[in-house]
């Protein structure tokens, strides 16, 4: 049973609103009265006087956001109605206003009288538009009429006291303060040492419980109302983590410093070896050249020298040449001699008789390579003719008599008949050309048509019978839409009638139907096709279209709604008849041979032939296209087979080189063999009448020494041109090598200049690497020109070395100005800058790195005792609060127990880990693996983000991350009572669903705990408090069980109840209660003007065992 708390004991209501009246409360205190009796003004002068007037919202239940109620409108009694001048007219132009709440101890051990405290506002108006002067006050004791009404004109006056004596009765008769400012009241109010309560909590909870509006997120709810804002101080954290920062920084900076240091110092050792190797690849570059120039003086020296001692052997050559010359001349005579005075005939008859077997020989090979040529052409010509005549070819006159022309036994007559068969070629080849031309228009046409096949039957797997480019591009950015075509279905009773609906609806079959009709709009006014109408699918809805009995509308179904609205207005009014003769007994009517009436047209539609209608249309579409293709397929190879033949026909023609005929060299002179042949046969006939055997003998010598002599003469002119050419190659070779002389002086001092400027390699390395160099390639001027290119590739990397250098130091200096006195960025060598690198590589860094690990340390250990444990002790307090709310809930109500759960958010999974277990140190952290090293360092990372952010109220999400309520996702569940079986209920997910008075009994029982939230601060026995909840028709749409539910879990709360009621409640409510006060109202009206004159509330209460005992 909970500790007996402070209670409401009475309302002081004196010129508040009509209120001038003192009323008494005790316990469960229900307030009723009949509409615009007056108890939302009671109930806003308590919310008035515990929250002062910048919180309170006034009349919140009655008219959901507030009624327009004001603390003027109060105090000067607002009549709800405006005067002449349009102003708001009041019943008081001026007024006094005093509006108290009385609140009693629980009577203590050895007090006759218990504590009492009055707690409230005076408030004067001296006009209507003039500013308010209160004072709130806090009387030690009950206040009477007299203590602040003047006694001399007694309490039906209402003659207030004058602020200034008001406030000092207040000080010195009524044993109590004033203020000014309604904060420092209300802070003065919700102290332990008087009320004791949340004045916050209170600010937010009592506008929300009067105003009992049924709540949808229990989550949020909780985390407002029933856990205490908890936000760990983090500033000293953030200062540790600035300086954590700094630290780091720092490192960083000096890490920085190494590392430009190190690039420093790699790039001045690159340019000092390249710019080393491009020397010595531009010295090997010159001492390749010296050796090439060197190899090639010693080559024409020695070239010079085996040309003299060839001249010498051609010079004793040519004499013994001479020699044997004459020796052979006077042979030749001799042999000429023996055969006397027939020599000279026999000698022209054997001259001739030879130049004739050659000329025979001659001309028989090519009359045999005639004869080959004109039967392969014969051949091919006979190929080709047999091949035109399959064809059908026409002109095969001029080819029939080439052919029989080529098959003479003339040669003469067979190479003119092969040399004029272009005629016969040309009109064969014309006549095919002209078979080709529409064959391959015809092959074109069905190709076309197959591709177009193709498209359609992709588009129709892809659901569209035809081009869709809206549809598609309003698809492809994510837009949901239809075309009409693809949701209607032609029922299987209305198949006579598809092709006339198909031709019926026309372009429509393709209107896209969008969901979000702005962004299609906007999309088709940039595709602009004019076979896709948009369909506006609020118009669309908003159609009311009568669908007639027996009209095309019934022979189609659709699923989707905003279709068949767009089908409705389409067909629903075009009946269907069997015969053009009834068209006349409708308005609108189509028969079934396609006449249509449309007043005052009458037309004679065309049925489509194609179906495209839903998926059955897709269906035979589809199938409809792929026999096409099978069938367009065919033809297409029967047409191709007919192009192939012709092109090969042709290609035949072409190839075999039928137009024209080459003859082999000497085919013309072929005719002259008769004659040749005759005369060799007459000269040998001669031959035989002159020589004799030894005339034949010596005929056989004098050849053998002409031919001899005539070799000699041969020798003789060679020696004679060596010789000559000799003078002339010496000059040339001389001039040469003089050339080389000089080209190898000059490479020698190149070499040896070069050499002046290679350090760091000894001769004979050089001469190492020239022979390796050489062998690198199979040519002198390769080796250079390789040997010239690394040198120019190194000195490009010397003097980008030298560029990054330069710009690495100029880099340091700037980023890091403090080294700009100790370091030149344009020094030529680079000690300086070592130095400082290994100044920070031996002690420096060491000593960043120290302070840099202090300070982390600092921080984790305020972040783990300032943060972390905080959080820790948090979340201990809202289970603690849990188990504390669920003990108190753990009530039946209808069937129903409600019980508060939460569920750890598993956003917030890493840092759970941080606040259970505590930041690991070094050692520590081994122990996790890489996953859970990375979760760590992210969670210390969100928290310092939230940390940098906890100052900023607009980053919600980090600022949740240093706010323990947000570490679980929280929820009220109602399980059936009595059986432990059944699934809990969540309201998270189901107060939507609910019905009112479903939702009023959860929403009860959280407001019951949000009040505890507000007034349990601390421990209790330590001292007592408030415990007062307002409500305004609180159980409206409750049954009788229920609110018996809810009014003992309030006595379980320890919680006073005040509740405002309509009258017709009062049945089911007045039993459980303390004090019923029974609010009335009066009015009364000007009968000339029917304004307003005078209204006066009061109150009759009856103690509630009182009203129980007249009910029965």
């Amino acid at each position: 049973m909970s500790a007996p708390r402070i209670t409401l004991s009475r309302i002081l209501a004196v010129n508040w609103y009509g209120y001038r009246q003192f009323i008494d409360v005790s316990g469960l205190s229900l307030i009723t009265g009949a509409n615009g009796s007056g108890k939302s003004a009671l109930l806003d002068l308590i919310q008035f006087v515990m929250l002062g007037e910048q919180q309170s919202k006034f009349n919140k239940a009655a008219a959901g956001a507030g009624s327009g109620r004001s603390l003027r409108g109060y105090c000067l009694c607002d009549t709800n109605t405006t005067g002449r001048d349009g102003a708001e007219r009041y019943l008081r132009p001026s007024s006094v206003t005093l509006a108290a709440l009385e609140f009693t101890w629980p009577l203590q051990s050895g007090e006759s009288e218990p504590r009492r405290e009055t707690w409230g506002a005076r408030i004067e108006y001296e006009s209507p538009t003039a500013k308010p002067s209160t004072i709130w006050f806090r009387a030690g004791r009950r206040l009477a009429w007299q203590d602040f009404l003047n006694s001399d004109a007694g309490p039906q006056a209402m003659q207030f006291l004058p602020e200034d004596e008001f406030r000092t009765r207040v000080k010195r008769e009524l044993d109590g303060d004033v203020w000014d400012r309604q904060q420092t009241y209300r802070d003065e109010m919700a102290l332990r040492s008087h009320l004791g309560f949340d004045a916050e909590q209170m600010a937010k909870t009592l506008p929300r419980a009067m105003a009992f509006e049924p709540e949808s997120n229990f989550e949020k709810f909780v985390r407002e109302f029933l856990l205490e804002p908890g936000m760990p101080d983090v500033k000293a954290v953030k200062a540790s983590v600035d300086a954590h920062r700094r630290a780091q920084e720092r490192l960083e900076k000096m890490y920085d410093q190494l590392e430009r240091l190190k690039r420093i110092s790699a790039h001045h050792q690159d340019w000092l070896t390249s710019k080393r190797e491009s020397a010595l690849y531009s010295h090997l570059s010159d001492a390749l050249k010296h050796e090439e120039a060197l190899e090639g003086l010693n080559r024409r020296r020695a070239e010079l020298e085996d040309k003299r001692a060839e001249h010498a052997e051609n010079l004793q050559a040519h004499e013994q040449a001479i020699r044997e010359r004459e020796r052979l001349e006077h042979a030749e005579e001799s042999a000429r001699a023996a055969l006397g005075d027939k020599a000279f005939k026999l000698e022209e008859i054997d001259r001739r008789r030879r130049e004739l077997d050659s000329e025979i020989e001659r001309l028989n090979a090519a009359s045999s390579s005639l004869h080959d040529r004109i039967r392969a052409h014969l051949r091919r010509w006979q190929d080709w003719q047999l091949h035109a005549s399959r064809l059908g070819l026409q002109n095969l006159d001029e080819a029939s008599a080439a052919i029989s022309a080529m098959q003479s036994k003339d040669e003469s007559k067979a190479l003119a008949a092969a040399r004029d068969t272009a005629r016969a070629y040309m009109r064969l080849k014309d006549e095919a050309n002209e078979q080709l031309q529409p064959v391959l228009a015809r092959l074109s046409e069905h190709e076309q048509r197959k591709a177009a096949l193709h498209k359609d039957l992709a588009q129709l797997r892809e659901g569209h019978a035809t081009p869709s480019p809206l549809l598609n591009a309003l698809l492809s950015r994510g837009q949901k839409a239809v075309a009409l075509g693809r949701v209607v279905e032609v029922k299987a009773s209305a198949e006579k009638w598809w092709p006339l609906i198909e031709t019926v609806l026309g372009i429509h079959r393709r209107a896209v139907i969008p969901e979000d009709f702005r962004a299609a709009w906007d999309q088709a006014q940039q595709t602009q096709n004019p076979h896709e109408p948009l369909i506006h699918p609020d118009e669309a809805a908003q159609t009311t279209t009568k669908v007639l009995k027996g009209s095309l509308r019934e022979m189609v179904e659709t699923k989707h709604d905003l279709a068949g609205k767009v089908l409705d207005h389409l067909l629903g009014g075009l009946v269907a008849v069997n015969k053009a003769a009834q068209l006349d007994k409708h308005e609108r009517a189509i028969s079934l041979d396609g006449w249509l009436k449309d007043p005052p047209r009458r037309v004679k539609l065309t049925p489509e032939k194609e179906l495209t209608l839903g998926e059955e249309g897709l269906r035979r579409l589809r199938d409809l296209r792929e026999n096409e293709l099978r069938e367009t397929d065919a033809v297409i190879e029967e047409v191709r087979s007919d192009c192939d033949d012709l092109r090969a026909f042709l290609n035949r023609g072409a190839e075999g080189h039928l137009d024209r005929f080459t003859a082999p060299e000497g085919a013309d002179e072929v005719q002259r063999l008769p004659k040749l042949r005759e005369e060799l046969r007459e000269l040998q006939e001669t031959w035989n009448l002159l020589a004799t055997p030894d005339h034949e003998k010596a005929m056989e010598n004098l050849r053998v020494q002409k031919a001899t002599l005539k070799g000699i003469h041969e020798r003789i002119g060679s020696l004679k041109t060596a010789i000559t050419a000799f003078t002339l190659e010496q000059s040339r070779l001389e001039e040469a090598i003089q050339e080389d002389v000089f080209q190898e002086e000059q490479t020698r001092i190149a070499r040896q200049a070069s050499r002046m400027l290679v350090n760091g390699f000894s001769d004979d390395e050089i001469t190492t690497r020239i022979t390796a160099e050489r062998q690198k390639a199979t040519s002198w001027r390769k080796s250079i020109e390789m040997a010239a290119a690394l040198a120019i590739q190194l000195d490009t990397r010397a003097q980008e070395a030298r560029r990054l250098h330069d710009e690495q130091r100029r880099e340091l200096v700037n980023v890091h100005a403090d080294l700009g006195d100790a370091l030149d960025a344009d020094a030529e060598d680079n000690a300086a800058f070592d130095q400082r690198r290994e100044d920070l590589e031996t002690h420096e860094l060491e000593r960043f790195k120290t302070a840099a690990d202090e300070a982390r340390k600092e921080w984790e250990d305020r972040l783990q005792h300032q943060v972390l444990d905080v959080l820790r002790e948090k979340l201990s307090e809202a289970d603690r609060t849990k188990r504390e709310l669920n003990r108190a809930m753990d009530h039946e109500i209808g069937g129903w127990r409600y019980q508060l759960t939460s569920r750890a958010d598993k956003a917030h999974s890493a840092i759970w880990t941080l606040v259970e277990k505590g930041l690991p140190s070094g050692s520590e952290m081994e122990l996790f693996n890489a996953a859970g090293r990375e979760d760590i360092e992210r969670a210390k990372a969100e928290l310092m983000a939230a940390i940098d952010a906890a100052d900023n109220p607009e980053d919600k999400r980090h600022q949740r991350m240093l706010d323990y309520r947000y570490y679980h996702h929280w929820d009220i569940e109602a399980k059936p009572a009595g059986r432990g079986d059944a699934a809990a209920i969540s309201l998270n997910k189901s107060a939507k669903k609910q019905s009112g008075g479903e939702n009023q009994a959860p929403f009860f029982v959280a407001t019951l705990a949000a009040f505890r939230r507000v007034y349990d601060l601390g421990r209790r026995e330590e001292q007592q408090n408030l415990g007062l909840v307002v409500m305004d028709e609180a159980f409206s749409k409750l049954s009788g069980d229920r609110i018996d539910d809810c009014l003992a879990l309030a006595r379980n709360f320890g919680l006073q109840l005040i509740m405002a009621f309509p009258e017709d409640r009062l049945p089911t409510m007045f039993q459980h209660a303390d004090t019923v006060v029974q609010c009335r109202v009066e009015r009364s009206y000007d009968e000339a003007t029917e304004q307003i004159q005078n209204i006066e509330n009061w109150v009759v209460r009856v103690e509630g065992s009182r009203l129980a005992e007249l009910m029965e």
